[in-house]
């Protein structure tokens, strides 16, 4: 696995404190934002920082994590214009709105990329997730010096290094995926997909008192099926040679309770054949073309009475979980993070989050470099 990257001059211990001071750039002006388009087309622009509302907080960005939303922005999305990168971010306040009272200026902060207003007419009825006035930053580079969120968007944070800070977001998303399964307890489960997010069910499934898990992916992601052994999956398929249907129901010949899929739709199909009477299939996987598009039986669907449950994770909730969890060492950003660049290599953190299939676990960009 390639070593952490550092600048020159920085020291681990400097990073794993977050206590590095921001780069002295005059945000007032001008600011430095990643944006890409297809394929992989990353430019670092220097743009016009976006105004600050009364009821927003100005975010001095200190890491944000490359995510697999970013890989399909670069690959299959950006096609007609460029969009901005990131969303994973966590930084400290850099400047409040005169409305805002709660937050001091040098806080450290995690950034929700979508949060629910509260005052819509779904909102009122207790459906946050239906929320249809969202606040959102997802229009803006996390992958910058400075961004602007609503006062709502914010998770103060101490204790964690700013990569763990900036895990907060994709584990989330796991909290997501897994409880949407409705795990019961000595649950047998399959995890599709060893991305970090696929990384953390693993981890969560077994908290959640799983008897056995199960992750499948492909054979060359062999640092982060590595991870999911070290993190509780109690045995691991390859989904490039081994039958996963066959191999499965020999472990178990009536079926798993659960399945949790991180990969591609397709993958549906197979987690579909492997589930149990009143299994529930769980996923958060996308793709884009034709590749998100599956047939299935919907017969066979109906008379073994299984479940098939999106997730979306907008908007963003269990924040206060994750950065528990984060804080207490259950997740562990020295498990994830394998590479680390500055704001500056950003095209090459975007490269080898997308090209690196044997050796990346996680890449963060270093927005204060």
């Amino acid at each position: 696995m390639e070593t952490l990257r550092f600048a020159q001059g920085d020291t681990k211990e400097a990073y794993a404190t977050g206590s590095i001071a921001s780069a002295k750039r005059s945000w007032e002006d001008t600011m430095r934002a990643a944006f890409v388009q297809v394929p992989l087309g990353v430019t670092l622009k220097d743009v016009e920082p976006p105004k600050l509302g009364a009821e927003e907080v100005r975010v001095r960005v200190q890491m944000c994590g490359v995510c697999g939303t970013d890989i399909h922005f670069a690959l299959d999305l950006a096609v007609d214009a460029p969009m901005p990168l990131g969303h994973e971010v966590c930084g400290e306040i850099a400047e409040l709105g005169v409305a805002v009272r709660e937050y001091r200026i040098g806080q450290r902060v995690i950034v929700e990329n979508h949060t629910y207003c509260g005052r819509c007419a779904q909102c009122k009825d207790g459906n946050v997730v239906h929320c249809t006035t969202l606040h959102k930053t997802m229009h803006q580079a996390g992958m910058a010096e400075t961004m602007v969120a609503h006062r709502s968007q914010l998770h103060p944070y101490e204790g964690l290094s700013a990569e763990a800070a900036a895990l907060a977001e994709p584990l989330t998303v796991a909290l997501d995926v897994t409880e949407a399964c409705d795990l019961p307890l000595n649950a047998n489960v399959v995890v599709f997909g060893p991305g970090p997010i696929g990384l953390m069910a693993v981890r969560l499934a077994k908290l959640k008192g799983a008897r056995q898990v199960t992750l499948v992916g492909p054979s060359h992601s062999k640092a982060r099926l590595a991870l999911g052994q070290r993190l509780g999956a109690d045995a691991v398929l390859h989904s490039d040679k081994d039958d996963i249907v066959t191999e499965v129901k020999k472990a178990f010949p009536n079926g798993v309770d659960r399945c949790i899929v991180t990969s591609p739709p397709q993958t549906i199909l197979r987690a579909l054949r492997i589930c149990r009477f009143g299994g529930i299939v769980a996923f958060n996987g996308i793709k884009f073309g034709e590749g998100s598009k599956i047939t299935f039986d919907a017969n066979e669907f109906h008379f073994l009475r299984l479940q098939l449950r999106a997730t979306h994770s907008i908007p963003n909730l269990r924040f206060p979980t994750a950065i528990d969890l984060l804080a207490r060492g259950v997740f562990r950003a020295e498990d994830f993070v394998t590479h680390r660049l500055p704001l500056s290599r950003v095209a090459e953190a975007m490269q080898t989050a997308a090209r690196d299939k044997e050796n990346v676990i996680k890449v963060m960009v270093d927005c204060r470099l």
